[in-house]
């Protein structure tokens, strides 16, 4: 059998990708040591970050000296180190951080990207190979790493919610519905701008306990929280419908399965937002984000990412009617809107 030549630089862009596998490993690291938190008081040494987070100093420098040369964190004379905006990223506990999904994409998904090739053979989910259980039924299990990951997903919101507010003017809509809406991040933010609305936030059991009691106070009035599958029913009558990365973590016949159950509380004339990462249709060899995305999906879930094309199919097979597609700026996400008619 004939083989192709390897050159060398193509050697050396394979071990650059490896080289990234090393730096997610650090960047855990850091993240499970607070390190961002304790830049962020004031530049520190690194004898005082090792006594701080009860680590090797020599080991922590070689660490930390590896995030800075990709830009995570500053490194300065004397092994004293200084948070950066890219660093500031793996704060606890601030809008837009990203410390958390770190936590559950290199914790309890790590093992699962590892098991790919169980994925290309059998079809079945590395995840559930892994852990034994789906996704899903481990958060309820893990109750600790549940609340971590939607911390982390409330943290990546951050980085489409101005895009989704710049480009979709919600100011038509009286009562607006969030479909695993999570803790609330978005209901809040849209809720905010547009005084006139009222939302309510669906989710199950063990979700919506925790965000009855985070619901801000100048909100109350206006937000209310309901309880359910959305493989049963949602909320009927509302005017807009939102789900936000929801329809990626199923597949085919359940997202059309819960299109239906949306077509079915919705009133004509409703309007049902997916907010998704949507693959451009004529992105051959060309990158994407939602491409690696897809591999999250491929790892843990049923779902996949998918092309406007493929969005288009599922939403007529419900019966909606697909009005528009709005770029919203980042390749993360995307508003697709359809219609009840």
């Amino acid at each position: 059998m004939e083989k192709q030549s390897v050159k060398p630089e193509f050697t050396l862009k394979m071990f650059e990708v490896l080289g990234d596998v090393w730096i997610a490993g650090c960047v855990k690291t850091a993240a499970e040591l607070n390190i961002a938190d304790y830049l962020a008081e004031s530049k520190q040494t690194i004898s005082s970050l090792a006594e701080k987070t009860g680590s090797d100093s020599k080991s922590l420098y070689r660490m930390m000296r590896a995030l800075s040369g990709v830009g995570i964190f500053e490194e300065l004379e004397d092994k004293t180190f200084a948070l950066n905006d890219f660093g500031a990223a793996l704060q606890t506990d601030v809008p837009g951080t990203a410390k958390n999904f770190v936590l559950a994409i290199l914790g309890e998904h790590f093992p699962a990207y590892m098991e790919l090739t169980y994925n290309a053979k059998t079809g079945k989910i590395p995840f559930e190979h892994v852990h034994g259980v789906g996704v899903w039924e481990y958060y309820k299990r893990n109750p600790e790493a549940g609340v971590n990951f939607g911390k982390g997903m409330t943290g990546m919101s951050g980085m489409e919610l101005e895009g989704i507010m710049n480009t979709y003017d919600f100011s038509p809509y009286k009562t607006i519905v969030d479909i695993g809406g999570g803790n609330g991040t978005m209901m809040y933010t849209i809720l905010n701008a547009y005084p006139q609305s009222s939302g309510i936030i669906f989710d199950e059991a063990n979700v919506i306990e925790v965000t009855a009691s985070v619901i801000p106070e100048n909100l109350k009035d206006r937000c209310s929280v309901s309880i359910g599958s959305f493989f049963d029913k949602v909320p009927a009558g509302a005017d807009l419908y939102t789900m936000k990365w929801i329809m990626h973590d199923w597949s085919d016949q359940e997202c059309i399965e819960i299109l239906k159950v949306c077509y079915d509380a919705m009133p004509n004339g409703g309007k049902l937002l997916i907010i998704d990462a949507v693959i451009p249709d004529d992105s051959r060899n060309k990158p994407h984000v939602a491409k690696i995305l897809d591999i999250v999906m491929l790892s843990c879930l049923t779902g996949r990412e998918r092309t406007l094309s493929e969005f288009k199919k599922l939403i007529e097979e419900a019966g909606l009617h697909f009005t528009r597609f709005i770029d919203i700026g980042t390749e993360a996400k995307s508003i697709i809107e359809c219609e009840k008619i």
